[in-house]
């Protein structure tokens, strides 16, 4: 299951989500895209189907690479806006469904599975299309 995970494409043409899990339980998580970026840690337990993310701080709370925050950290915002919830024993802040090589995302508000994320096509249009994290070779 160790590996990196990767957005398959940009939702709305600008977002980007990274997941690195590392054999030890712990992750490495990044959310990108236009003027955000968001890198944050945390330990991931594995149940059932579902993989589930639990930040190393809670919401709120500013993550710091040194025990000092400097300018860049407070501006930048290392930081997440999860509520904490609790699932059959496991607290997670983030949850994803495994299938195969891909993570599909639960949403936030209420817990139902992401289907779609929407991109702006050659087309010229705004499209939809099945949005999951896929392993990097």
């Amino acid at each position: 299951m160790s590996g990196i995970y990767k957005s398959n494409f940009a939702d709305l043409g600008f977002f980007v989500t990274t997941i690195k899990l590392k054999k030890d339980s712990t992750f490495e998580y990044n959310f990108a895209g236009d003027l955000v970026n968001t890198d944050l840690t945390g330990k991931y337990r594995i149940k059932d189907k579902n993989i589930y993310l639990k930040f190393n701080k809670n919401k709120d709370e500013i993550e710091s690479k040194s025990d000092s925050l400097n300018i860049s950290e407070i501006l930048n915002g290392n930081y997440h806006n999860y509520n904490l919830k609790n699932e059959s024993g496991v607290a997670y802040h983030l949850k994803y469904l495994i299938k195969g090589n891909r993570f599909y995302s639960y949403r936030i508000d209420n817990g139902k599975l992401v289907k779609f994320g929407k991109y702006y096509s050659d087309r010229k249009k705004w499209e939809k299309k099945r949005i999951y994290l896929y392993k990097k070779s």
